[in-house]
């Protein structure tokens, strides 16, 4: 297509150029994308670390978990292990319900606790569901208008010369790139993040239950099980890569 490669053929400073001739709405379009693509990376970059350092550090409270129910760690070393670690939501779950007096309690205060890390988990994902949704129309919305401004200058040029349409088009192109580039890698990390934020909720969910087994054994409301019983179960497909 001859656009496509009027586009590919331009350098740094003639890609400037085009951008800086670009009609006010098409500049309007790019700057809203952009605005959106360093929103989106900054969230998707924080949100990286932020589950990366929750994974290697439940995997030691599993270890940690899995020598309790062994018996070679009490459950206030395991308190107190829990207790330095804020930024775990294990560990704020175990702080926050281990030693209560009844089942009903424990899961009222897991409850709490799981909804609480889950929204902090969340926070700043609407930036990525947003960019996900509106970035493609925006594209979109500038290739009709760059499409159009063709037209037109057709119409006004009474001519249809590559050198006359291929700025509208090259508009139109630029703005669908800006759209894509936008959408692509939100939509990506948003549900890697989804997905392991509902992984994390399944780990909170095991524990909780632990918890429990554990509180009514120790009031007697059932009969005591084996340790291993009460272990976590662990499933390749759900743990957090």
């Amino acid at each position: 297509m001859p656009t496509t490669v009027f586009l590919a053929s331009l350098g740094p400073q003639d890609l400037m150029g085009l951008l800086l001739e670009t009609t006010l709405l098409g500049k309007m379009v790019l700057l809203t994308l952009l605005v959106l693509s360093i929103l989106s990376w900054a969230v998707m970059l924080d949100k990286a670390r932020v589950l990366s350092k929750i994974r290697k550090g439940h995997q030691e409270f599993w270890i940690h978990c899995e020598a309790w129910l062994g018996g070679s760690v009490s459950a206030d070393e395991m308190t107190a292990w829990s207790r330095g670690r804020p930024d775990l939501p294990l560990a704020n779950l175990w702080s926050e319900s281990h030693g209560l007096s009844t089942a009903v309690k424990v899961r009222r205060s897991a409850e709490r606790v799981a909804f609480t890390e889950t929204e902090a988990l969340e926070r700043y994902l609407l930036i990525l569901s947003t960019t996900v949704t509106i970035a493609p129309f925006l594209g979109l919305m500038g290739t009709v208008w760059g499409i159009m401004q063709a037209f037109w200058d057709m119409s006004a040029m009474h001519s249809a010369n590559l050198t006359v349409v291929a700025p509208g088009i090259a508009e139109a192109l630029i703005t669908t790139i800006a759209g894509l580039s936008a959408a692509i890698p939100a939509v990506v990390f948003y549900n890697l993040f989804v997905r392991k934020i509902d992984l994390l909720g399944n780990e909170m969910e095991r524990l909780r239950s632990l918890l429990e087994e554990e509180v009514m054994e120790r009031t007697g409301q059932v009969p005591s099980r084996q340790p291993s019983s009460r272990r976590p179960e662990t499933h390749p497909g759900e743990r957090i890569r």
